[in-house]
């Protein structure tokens, strides 16, 4: 009898430290992540939050290669262990993330890699990718919009297919409200992620100009709003993917509260992105 509940006891602290490790794991991205960004500084027309790692907008502490100036060895050793595959840690959860992009039910309601990420530049080719992260399916990278006009068109563009989404789930068909929404989010975050960088680098411009620019503060008050509305935006959109992931797990009981529940959500992401369309101006 003692032996039995010492078996239990053992196997019960095996389960919550393996859940704990596997915590750990799925955090390292974005924890590391947001200290890359800190790490890169941040100059008259560069944004560190907002590092679109394709060498776009460079600022004074982007290389001529559109890499930061950190020594790559190191880098490379630091992303090496960051994108550990997290199936080694746990093997019933093989799939614990995906590339932005990805459009697979496997997908849905699991942990994306930032697109922001400093770690892009080293899942940007399958070759990279099978290197660093073996267990991500590549994908290829979420193009930016050429032109303030293309991502305000985007934005719009994806605020429809939110709505398909939105009547799929209505339809009692959460999977395909789910696969709609993999596409929505990247481009979402990249158009208005665009916004905001043209905010801020014509901003810096003017404070170029003068110190004391009126201009300049103007335009960064428009930055500062439309990022927090796209923030507000992007994590309801989060919220929304998680929670169908839920309910096609069947996590969420059985389908017609599950489907009740995901609508509520719908509704509350739908005034956020209404929000976030009504902040951002027509015209730069």
């Amino acid at each position: 009898m003692v032996l039995f509940i010492t078996s239990l006891i053992v196997v019960f602290f095996w389960a919550a430290a393996s859940n704990a490790f596997l915590l750990i794991a799925e955090t390292r991205i974005q924890a590391a992540a947001i200290h890359q960004l800190t790490l890169s500084g941040s100059g008259d027309n560069e944004l560190t939050l907002h590092d679109f790692g394709d060498g776009d907008f460079g600022g004074p502490n982007e290389a001529k290669d559109g890499t930061s100036r950190i020594s790559q060895s190191r880098r490379k050793m630091v992303f090496a262990s960051l994108l550990m595959p997290i199936s080694q840690l746990n093997p019933n959860k093989a799939d614990a993330a995906c590339l932005p992009g990805d459009i697979r039910e496997d997908c849905i309601g699991i942990y994306k890699l930032p697109m922001d990420d400093a770690a892009a530049k080293y899942v940007e080719t399958p070759e990279m990718l099978k290197m660093y992260a073996p267990d991500l399916k590549w994908v290829e990278p979420i193009q930016y919009p050429a032109t303030y006009q293309d991502a305000i068109n985007q934005l719009k563009e994806q605020r429809q297919n939110f709505d398909v989404a939105q009547e799929n789930i209505a339809k009692g068909d959460i999977r395909q409200a789910g696969l709609i929404l993999l596409d929505v989010v990247p481009k979402v975050t990249a158009a208005g992620r665009y916004i905001v960088r043209s905010y801020s680098i014509a901003a810096n411009n003017e404070r170029n100009k003068a110190s004391d620019s009126d201009e300049a503060k103007t335009l960064d008050m428009k930055s500062y709003r439309i990022e927090y509305a796209l923030n507000e935006c992007l994590g309801y959109l989060g919220e929304t993917d998680v929670l169908i992931g839920q309910g096609l797990r069947g996590e969420l009981g059985v389908s017609a509260p599950a489907q009740l529940a995901i609508l509520d959500q719908f509704r509350d992401t739908r005034k956020e992105f209404d929000d976030l369309l009504r902040v951002v101006p027509e015209k730069f």
